[in-house]
């Protein structure tokens, strides 16, 4: 995900969860809230304790979202990765959907058709150092066989999935447990992402040095406990780190044909 795909995401998150999307255009739109939505994210606990006392229907509010950087101007609540906001939409996702089980819907006629289980984990990568970022990686492993696929969610967009399996249809048993699909897939990532942040670490290792060089050249005028503090903070800051957390994840169904497109590139 990058932040372009924050608008569709938000636009999902609440349409999923009863929100009225009256204003839409790119980069910008305006939700109507459900109560339970406002309970949640609007932090008017002494309002809807008021309005529930005395027995009164509350009013949802309605709230503006901004995820284009050349409409921050405008009103709005201005959302990207590392925003208070998008982490608390990730924290609710992750407490809502932290496990799911998913069929694709298709009509396979009087024949019964096999449905291939994929477990698919969504995680958030964070960057920190010479700069701070956010990536978020959708990753499915095929536990027939182990094929693994990135970006999978974008691939299970397309689909039609509901929580029911449809007529005629059977299931393909796991060979490989969904834990050490898990495992396996968070050690490639883990792989993948050293080898792409390799001019990340090089870069803020060196920023790094040559702050903690600055304070080495000013240690003379300094306190112990300043110098303990401010390289402290320099660490905090500039050295690279990378740390890897799971929003949520599940096990997909997904017919023979739709398993050979995703396998055969």
């Amino acid at each position: 995900m990058n932040q372009a795909e924050i608008h569709p995401f938000l636009l999902d998150f609440f349409r999923e969860r009863g929100g009225k999307i009256v204003h839409e255009e790119n980069g910008l739109f305006k939700v109507q809230l459900t109560e339970a939505l406002d309970e949640e994210l609007m932090n008017r606990p002494f309002y809807w304790q008021y309005i529930k006392k005395l027995g009164f229907k509350g009013e949802p509010m309605s709230v503006t979202f901004i995820t284009d950087d050349t409409k921050r101007n405008q009103t709005g609540e201005w959302v990207h990765f590392g925003s208070r906001r998008l982490e608390q939409f990730f924290q609710i996702i992750q407490r809502d959907g932290m496990y799911t089980e998913l069929y694709e819907q298709h009509t396979p006629g009087q024949q019964q058709s096999a449905m291939y289980p994929w477990f698919v984990c969504n995680v958030n990568v964070h960057f920190n150092g010479y700069y701070t970022s956010d990536e978020i990686v959708s990753v499915g492993v095929l536990l027939t066989n182990g094929t693994m696929r990135f970006g999978m969610m974008e691939e299970l967009e397309s689909l039609s999935l509901s929580s029911q399996i449809p007529d005629y249809c059977y299931k393909i048993p796991s060979i490989i447990p969904p834990k050490k699909a898990a495992e396996h897939l968070m050690n490639e990532l883990e792989s993948r992402v050293i080898e792409k942040s390799k001019s990340f670490a090089e870069q803020s290792s060196h920023l790094y040095e040559s702050e903690l060089d600055l304070i080495r050249d000013l240690g003379q005028d300094l306190k112990d406990e300043e110098i303990k503090s401010m390289k402290q903070q320099i660490f905090d800051r500039l050295y690279p780190k990378v740390n890897f957390k799971v929003i949520n994840g599940g096990l997909f169904y997904l017919t023979a044909a739709t398993c050979s497109r995703l396998t055969s590139y």
